[in-house]
């Protein structure tokens, strides 16, 4: 086959997870204030909690902010002492920031996999080695099975996930959110790859929209001598295009964190979307700076 066929611009979804019903309603199944409010011409959903000291913290990821709307207001519109806000595009970053926002984190990457025409075109856009790697899985005595999974937040996969971020040092949604978003049916799918009756490698999506977002991926030793998530990436997006989903939300996508990772989603496809920063806004926002990254540390990651 050629080399891979340039990549199309990044697709937008129709709603990201952070602002879909989805996600709403798996917040309010655990008891977080999970509000959609109209602004700007449009719902945001916003997760409200009471801090001592500072008093109601609003955060609200990634939402469609209008090319002229002036987010100014915002903390008092929302009724928050403390507004805290995952830009989703590097022009609501300098939005934010002209309306006096400070800057608490830069902006991160995300890969975006698009699903449009057919899979001999998802092919010709992947890296050769990365078809290389899924030819190699294709070969194996590997069976991939996909599932709803059941609302339960001991589920195993979040068992094995937890192990995996404390050798891997990274953060992931909580099981109970996202084990909650599983009492909504057929959002949730768990890809699983097996070789002679043992689950060697496994990846989670939810689907919301017309989109689908990645959640987790785990595999042991075996699972990754044998590529067995190039094979289950590759039937999640057969899988996710038949449903409807035109495009799959990767995650962050940084190449000084998780390096492998990061090449992995690349080599599949996806093109890399640059998101706007995280920006507050509170009274005195400048000697606040050290106290509000603490506190966005204990937030729900973006």
């Amino acid at each position: 086959m050629p080399a891979a066929l340039p990549l199309p611009p990044p697709p937008p979804l129709t709603l990201p997870l952070q602002q879909s019903p989805l996600y709403r309603d798996a917040l309010r199944r655990i008891g977080a204030d999970a509000a959609v409010m109209a602004w700007a011409g449009g719902d945001w959903l916003v997760l409200r909690r009471e801090f001592p000291v500072i008093g109601r913290v609003a955060l609200v990821s990634r939402p469609d902010l209008a090319a002229d709307a002036d987010p100014g207001p915002l903390r008092k519109d929302l009724g928050a002492d403390l507004v805290i806000v995952n830009a989703a595009t590097a022009a609501n970053g300098a939005a934010f920031r002209r309306a006096g926002f400070l800057r608490l984190a830069p902006p991160r990457e995300v890969a975006m996999l698009s699903l449009a025409r057919q899979p001999e075109d998802w092919l010709a856009r992947m890296d050769g080695k990365w078809r290389n790697r899924l030819r190699h899985a294709q070969r194996q005595p590997l069976t991939i099975t996909a599932g709803a999974l059941a609302p339960d937040p001991n589920h195993w996969i979040f068992q094995a996930e937890a192990a995996q971020q404390r050798a891997r040092g990274y953060r992931n949604l909580p099981p109970t959110l996202i084990a909650a978003m599983g009492a909504t049916a057929g959002a949730l799918t768990l890809f699983t790859a097996q070789t002679a009756g043992t689950t060697i490698a496994a990846m989670l999506f939810a689907r919301h929209a017309s989109g689908a977002s990645y959640l987790i991926g785990w595999s042991d030793a075996q699972g990754r001598n044998l590529s067995a998530h190039n094979l289950i990436l590759w039937h999640a997006m057969n899988n996710l295009a038949r449903q409807g989903v035109a495009a799959i939300d990767l995650g962050q996508c940084a190449g000084d964190q998780a390096d492998g990772l990061a090449r992995f989603k690349r080599g599949a496809g996806a093109a890399t979307m640059v998101l706007g920063g995280t920006w507050a806004m509170a009274g005195l926002l400048a000697p606040l700076h050290g106290l509000l990254r603490g506190l966005r540390s204990r937030m729900p990651p973006p």
